[in-house]
């Protein structure tokens, strides 16, 4: 007899969650963009305290799953093994074995961990991990505009020329969670999953956090994601709401933006914007160097890399090139960028297959706008075990993993109309 609870992108559902394994899952994904809260001596948070908390909870009631990606859980898996036995290969003949091997137990704790107690939920518990992250950025956002405002000169939340690290204690990642946060509130607003005021109140302290990490990274995966969401959804409605709003707020700020919009913001982004010119945005110019002194350096690690942390060592500008694509290759050599490709890929196939076997647009147009984003602040980033990079990608992923629920009387029509067949 055929299951139909269960669909081939998915794993049997183990059931509802208990209260305290949902609980301490969203504490889980609330603590892991707050970045400052952690150990001292070790890359150990206190997000990593209740991730592990619940892993050992799911593993003693028997409700980790094994395929957490579903029926493509294999190539994340095999992805992810080509990706460490790069960097580890590396860092034992080339490189440092003891560097080698902390930085890929942080890995197997973002890249196999964090799935397992994110993945394969009910409707309801992933929308309240969504909304759990959202929150997250919302309260990093409200302390890091207290700090730029008020004590401007604290350089844990605060950057030296005055822009908003905040609690994750990197402007650019702060500027992209503040994308990814905004990407899933209108995601959940899109399928009624909020109240417009609701939305207004998340929404606005995240916009201003935003405008004040004066990110370019973070304003264009912004609009990248929202747009993306709009068009891949495929509703000409939303599409024109969507364009609708954008010229409007770009009129009224390209006319009296001087008045209103934060002064970082003004100088770092919207100039560039209105200059049409990407080198007026800040340190393109330094990147670019870094960018082009890494692809002479992979150009002789392409077999085998350098081992992880070793980059710097052989630099010239002393400094880790903020590409994982060109560090990962560099570091780990063509395996290990073959796997983190795997890895992408993993996630572009289950987008495709909510959307084409499913027929869930706005969920797929969700999963498949994050991984976009995803794959494009890797061309800004170095390496991503921090866990705050990976719990986005999950919970959009979750979304198109999220098991379909049959009622009793549809379960038996499906059942006579196969026996009759």
């Amino acid at each position: 007899m055929t299951d139909f609870s269960t669909t081939e992108n998915s794993t049997p559902y183990p059931g509802p969650a208990s209260s305290i394994e949902l609980t301490l899952a969203m504490i889980t994904v609330f603590l892991a963009p707050l970045n400052y809260l952690r150990a001292s001596f070790v890359y150990f948070t206190l997000g990593d305290v209740f991730a592990f908390s619940t892993f050992i909870l799911m593993l003693t009631k028997g409700r980790l799953p094994l395929r957490p990606f579903g029926a493509i859980s294999g190539l994340w898996f095999a992805s992810v093994l080509m990706f460490l036995t790069g960097f580890m290969m590396a860092s034992i003949l080339n490189g440092d074995p003891i560097a080698g091997t902390t930085a890929i137990g942080q890995y197997c704790v973002t890249l196999i961990l964090l799935p397992m107690i994110i993945l394969q939920r009910s409707r309801r518990e992933t929308e309240l991990l969504i909304l759990a992250f959202v929150a997250s950025i919302c309260v990093s956002m409200i302390h890091g505009a207290y700090y730029v405002n008020y004590y401007p000169d604290d350089g844990r939340f605060v950057s030296i020329n005055g822009r908003l690290k905040g609690l994750v204690e990197r402007v650019n990642g702060a500027g992209a969670m503040a994308a990814f946060a905004i990407t899933f509130l209108t995601w959940l607003r899109y399928v009624g999953r909020i109240h417009i005021i609701l939305f207004l109140l998340l929404l606005t302290p995240i916009v201003y956090g935003l405008l004040l990490t004066g990110s370019n990274t973070g304003f264009y995966l912004t609009a990248i994601g929202v747009f993306g969401l709009a068009v891949l959804s495929g509703s000409a409605r939303a599409i024109i709401k969507l364009l609708s709003a954008m010229i409007a707020l770009f009129t009224v700020a390209l006319l009296w933006g001087d008045a209103f919009l934060p002064e970082v913001f003004q100088e770092r982004v919207f100039e560039a914007v209105r200059a049409g010119d990407a080198s007026e945005s800040g340190t393109f110019d330094e990147r670019f160097m870094l960018i082009l002194e890494a692809q002479k350096i992979a150009d002789d690690t392409v077999w085998l890399g350098l081992g992880i942390d070793q980059y710097e060592e052989v630099s010239a500008l002393d400094a880790p090139v903020h590409n994982t694509y060109l560090l990962t290759l560099s570091e780990g050599g063509l395996m290990s960028l073959l796997g983190l490709v795997g890895m992408l890929l993993t996630g572009i196939y289950i987008a495709w297959f909510e959307r084409f076997f499913r027929h869930n647009w706005i969920n797929s147009a969700l999963s498949l706008s994050i991984v976009v984003m995803v794959a494009l602040v890797m061309n800004a980033i170095p390496h991503f075990y921090a866990r705050f990079w990976t719990v986005p990608w999950m919970l959009a992923l979750s979304v198109s993993l999220m098991p379909v629920t049959i009622s009793a009387r549809s379960r038996t029509r499906i059942f006579v109309k196969a026996e009759q067949q």
